[in-house]
């Protein structure tokens, strides 16, 4: 047998022992379908899907999902109430890393549609970089700006020093370096931490890392959970060839008068906790109590009451509104400077949250 049969064949067990693990919520039927099969047609050996606390009439479309694709290939986990992305991807990681199959983890969003190729990709750059259970790599999400700027400007994914949401007056002095890997026509640039889309980490390194925290509920835990990695001394790499594509749009993204954190439309439960969640995050790199503080008072002024030329004059005229958005965000900051895990914001009767 050839050196390149061996190693093709080395890979393809690889993807066979790679499950992928999703979790959806509300009504995204149609989307969750989209990216099992494509996880399936990558070449993986089986799809763990995580209904997050869904009407019945979801959870009855999602339970059928075995029978649509084979029970040997996707099981269903029902959580009885929407637990957040936090909660979700701990019930769909532990159930992943229970199964004796299971070598790797691959996490998808449930808009997170694979390129045919990408799981191939990964489990041949994981042989290439010495097949260590210590390295995890990513998928490329083109929409993702934090990996754009990775891979265009070598603009580290990581906790800038007392920084406020990225943002620090200390930046141009404060020198990061972006480690490249290029082999056989491929490439990758590491990362201090990742989002859960597209993440791919042999389940031996849960052992040390752990699972995804609860307590973060949505937003950000996918940060502390790698996070963990690299600060337990594994790797993370962004790889460039292996693509997903997000189906649907952020909802940081797009033209808007407001910053996202003030528009009405994105509901009370989206910008708190993604706010108290990254200073909670943030907060292990604050080492000046006074810098920090300064990042903060020019990230709000700058970035969010200034995010347009518009937005100033909105505040004139909706000064109620925009008062109330205000006393969120302030909430979201003591509460996360606090890190105080106060979730019972999620759980009004009448609002469902997002997974993600």
């Amino acid at each position: 047998m050839s050196s390149a049969t061996s190693e093709q064949q080395a890979d393809q067990a690889t993807q066979s022992q790679t499950c992928a693990v999703t979790v959806t919520y509300g009504s995204r039927l149609a989307l969750v379908e989209q990216v099992v099969q494509g996880a399936l047609a990558c070449g993986a050996g089986h799809v763990v899907v995580v209904d997050n606390g869904t009407a019945s009439a979801v959870a009855t479309g999602l339970s059928a999902l075995p029978a649509q694709f084979g029970a040997e290939r996707v099981s269903v986990v029902r959580l009885p109430e929407n637990m957040g992305s936090a909660g979700g991807f701990r019930a769909g990681v532990e159930a992943a890393a229970a199964r004796p199959e299971t070598g790797h983890i691959w996490l998808l969003d449930d808009d997170n549609l694979p390129v045919p190729d990408a799981l191939t990709v990964l489990a041949k750059i994981w042989r290439l970089m010495g097949a260590r259970p210590d390295v995890a790599l990513v998928s490329f999400r083109p929409d993702k700006r934090t990996y754009q700027k990775l891979i265009t400007r070598d603009k580290p994914n990581s906790l800038l020093p007392n920084s406020f949401f990225g943002f620090s007056v200390q930046s141009p002095w404060q020198k990061q370096t972006v480690a490249h890997w290029r082999q056989e026509g491929l490439a990758c640039w590491s990362m201090d931490m990742a989002g859960y889309g597209g993440l791919w980490f042999h389940k031996d390194g849960l052992q040390k890392t752990g699972l995804p925290d609860a307590r973060f509920y949505l937003y950000f835990d996918d940060y502390d959970f790698t996070l963990r990695m690299t600060e337990g001394g594994g790797q993370i790499w962004l790889c460039q060839h292996s693509t997903l594509t997000d189906l649907e749009p952020s909802w940081t993204e797009g033209k808007a008068i407001l910053h996202p954190w003030l528009q009405p439309g994105n509901g009370l439960i989206r910008p708190y906790f993604s706010i108290r969640n990254r200073i909670i995050l943030e907060k292990r790199a604050v080492h000046s109590r006074a810098i920090y503080r300064l990042n903060r008072t020019l990230f709000l002024l700058i970035k969010v009451f200034c995010a347009t030329p518009r937005s100033v004059g909105y505040h004139l005229r909706h000064p109620v509104r925009m008062f109330r958005r205000w006393q969120l965000i302030r909430k979201a900051i003591r509460d996360g400077e606090a890190e105080r895990f106060d979730n019972s914001l999620a759980h009004p009767a009448s609002v469902r949250p997002p997974a993600g």
